[in-house]
């Protein structure tokens, strides 16, 4: 049998007692949810297609679905009812898929079969099929709202590959252990806030619509329910200004920040409220499976222009740079993490893999630097380096210095054409109470005049996207 099903197949069979899931104070035991994917299994015995959709309800049955659409050996693909309809008719044509699970009434018309997962039957437990290790265990599909989404698939082997190296570096989880699922099943920080808990007998937290998600999670935290946590940089934009000086959390002993460029601003902001938890910055992009990275925040805090370094490589993966002998330059990704291909889409492949001495590299878009210690530093998207008046500006520099002038906030830089075409240089602070002449004056003081920014838009909060991480492109919206 696949070694990767076999295990979690295992350890659903030896965990059978414990709670898998908690959502809205509803607990599932593993015996629950295995016991709910074979009703979802029975429904899938003719269905002939390898990929599965998924429309994500953020419930017991979408997790057990998971589970069922493993076990028998297919490839899942999340169907997000908040995007658009053409989008989902979109990918749903590109995954070639003919059939989604739900809990919920689609009112869509997506003209293919739709399985109830809430139906029981009179059945005996099944055993996973026989499945290969290299067969997809999901795909999924870029969120933009324009253009041709690129679909990533991830292998049986690449979860597998990965689970070993978050053990190795992380230590296992224990049944004790209670880890948050704040994401969106279309971002795959999603499979680690499941998978992990699930090789462990960990219990799964997770989050529901009927209230807001920093919320939730600041709730749990004070009301010391978790101790693993993998989160964005962003909600603690959304947290630490709620946090009460007074309480602290004292169940957390892990949490990991990916996504974003973490800040040191961020991290000195949000210590002292979990002072028991060992905080690492990790990165990865969809391509090379949730994240490959370690740097583990102590002090001093390893960090350039104020964002904190993404450490070393994990077992299994390899960080380079497309030149060699070089300490700078875009990331490139190897290792058995990494997919070898976008889904059906030659052209998007050729961009972004390459081959090099028999193996293959992803471009990641990411300008990095590595220092005599090894560690690496992420600097910018390469796409974040613009041009104004002939000049390169680097967005994250101009963030930086904002930075040290804001207290409980942070900003974002972006470019924006004019009606005639031309770049102008925009500034967005989530602060109401900024003060604009001392930020400007700081930021000519350490710039360039073409780093300084033509307008300075304060917000109560930046927009996110189902990811959590913060929308650049809504940013830009405020501008028309």
């Amino acid at each position: 049998m696949n070694s990767f099903i076999e295990n979690v197949y295992q350890s659903f069979l030896q965990n059978k007692a414990n709670t898998c899931i908690s959502i809205e104070n509803q607990s599932h035991t593993y015996e629950n949810i295995l016991e709910i994917s074979n009703h979802i299994r029975y429904q899938l015995q003719n269905v002939s297609s390898q990929n599965i959709g998924i429309y994500l309800t953020d419930d017991v049955y979408m997790y057990a679905a998971i589970l069922a659409i493993w076990f028998e050996g297919k490839t899942y693909v999340p169907i997000h009812p908040d995007f658009p309809l053409t989008k989902n008719l979109n990918l749903i044509q590109q995954a070639d898929i003919d059939t989604i699970l739900t809990s919920a009434e689609i009112k869509e018309s997506f003209t293919i079969n739709i399985i109830d997962t809430k139906k029981n039957f009179d059945i005996e437990a099944l055993p996973p099929k026989e499945s290969a290790f290299t067969n997809n265990a999901y795909i999924l599909f870029t969120s933009g709202s324009t253009g041709n989404p690129k679909g990533v698939p991830i292998q049986f082997s690449n979860l597998h590959y990965f689970s070993e190296s978050f053990h190795s570096t992380f230590g296992k989880l224990t049944p004790e252990d209670s880890v948050l699922q704040m994401f969106e099943l279309t971002f795959d920080l999603s499979v680690m806030s499941y998978l992990i808990p699930w090789l462990n007998g960990a219990k799964v937290v997770g989050l529901h619509k009927k209230e807001t998600k920093f919320l939730q999670i600041l709730d749990l935290l004070e009301a010391d329910e978790i101790t693993v946590a993998l989160m964005v940089p962003s909600i603690l934009n959304l947290i630490i200004p709620y946090l009460d000086p007074s309480v602290k959390n004292e169940s957390l002993r892990l949490n990991l920040f990916c996504g974003e460029a973490l800040l040191v601003k961020q991290i000195e902001g949000w210590r002292d409220f979990i002072p028991k938890a060992s905080i690492h910055n990790v990165y990865g992009p969809t391509e090379n499976t949730i994240f490959c990275t370690n740097y583990t925040v102590e002090n001093p805090i390893k960090e350039k222009k104020g964002i904190i370094s993404i450490g070393k490589s994990m077992e299994n993966s390899n960080l380079s740079f497309l030149e060699e002998n070089t300490n700078e330059g875009e990331l490139l990704l190897s290792g058995k993490f990494l997919t070898q291909s976008y889904w059906k889409n030659k052209e998007k492949t050729k961009e972004a893999f390459i081959q090099k001495d028999g193996k293959t590299f992803y471009k990641t878009g990411d300008w990095c630097l590595k220092d005599e210690d090894g560690d690496y530093f992420y600097v910018n998207r390469i796409d974040f380096q613009a041009k104004i008046n002939g000049f390169r500006v680097e967005l994250a520099e101009i963030e930086y210095f904002t930075n040290q002038k804001l207290e409980n906030a942070i900003s974002v830089a972006v470019i924006h054409k004019d009606k005639n075409d031309n770049d102008n240089l925009m500034l967005f602070i989530n602060d109401l109470t900024s003060n604009e002449e001392e930020i400007l004056s700081h930021l000519k003081n350490n710039l360039p005049e073409y780093c300084i920014p033509s307008k300075i838009i304060k917000v109560d909060k930046f927009p996110t996207n189902t990811s959590g991480k913060i929308d650049r492109n809504e940013l830009k919206k405020l501008l028309v």
